[in-house]
């Protein structure tokens, strides 16, 4: 695992922005990119958008999530709708490069067929479908993708996706599972705000692998954290 600490969260996202091209370089066509959602999400689509619209080959990406809440794909907390709005319709990405996830269908059918769907379009690597980049977040609590303390079965699930439920809200959500992140040839997590910088480090200086998101970056083989918050690691 990798660390870099930028001075502002456009910084920050253009990091990533220019790691995920540098790997691009690298690796086949179709590039397979799975995508996580809320606010760091929508500005980084912002930013790539603006001002990686010509430098991204937009015809090598097939985008797929991480996770999704159990929402129609026109529902303000929808992952899909964000990226749909600023990214896919600003660029015309074409429908059959995008993967989404049916989050108004029933939610342990959906995740079955999500996972079906990832196999067939993903090379294998391990037993399991290979990414070859999977972008994650990580929340004030630690979670990543919609893997939460309270459900830290699904870091070893070895379905490909699951079914998962926010621990205050109720809300379900369909979400990668532990396994398949960590088959990913590169994981790249940007946070941002000074509001994570005491989750951060307890995730790099904790003892105990205890948090999703430090169990993920523990075992993960290439893995790169961008942020804006003002930590160092020994």
């Amino acid at each position: 695992m990798k660390l870099e600490v930028y001075g502002s969260s456009e910084e920050v996202l253009r990091a990533v922005s220019g790691r995920l091209l540098e790997e691009m370089k690298l690796h086949r066509i179709p590039f397979h990119l799975a995508l996580s959602g809320a606010g760091t999400a929508r500005k980084l689509y912002q930013i790539w958008a603006s001002e990686f619209r010509n430098q991204i080959h937009w015809e090598q990406l097939r985008f797929y999530w991480v996770d999704e809440r159990c929402v129609k794909p026109q529902d303000e907390e929808s992952n899909y709708k964000y990226a749909y709005d600023l990214l896919f319709r600003p660029l015309n990405i074409p429908a059959e490069y995008i993967h989404r996830i049916r989050g108004e269908e029933k939610p342990e059918i959906e995740a079955e067929h999500y996972s079906e769907m990832v196999r067939r379009e993903l090379p294998e690597c391990s037993c399991l479908p290979q990414f070859d980049c999977v972008i994650l977040g990580i929340g004030e609590d630690g979670h990543t993708a919609s893997i939460f303390s309270q459900n830290v079965d699904l870091l070893i699930d070895k379905r490909c996706y699951a079914v998962s439920q926010h621990p205050v809200t109720g809300q379900k959500r369909i979400t990668m599972t532990g396994p398949l992140i960590l088959n990913s040839k590169l994981i790249l997590i940007p946070v941002l705000g000074t509001e994570k910088a005491m989750i951060l480090h307890e995730i790099f200086y904790s003892s105990e692998a205890a948090l999703p998101a430090a169990y993920i970056l523990s075992r993960a083989s290439e893995a790169f954290v961008f942020t804006d918050s003002q930590i160092s690691v020994k």
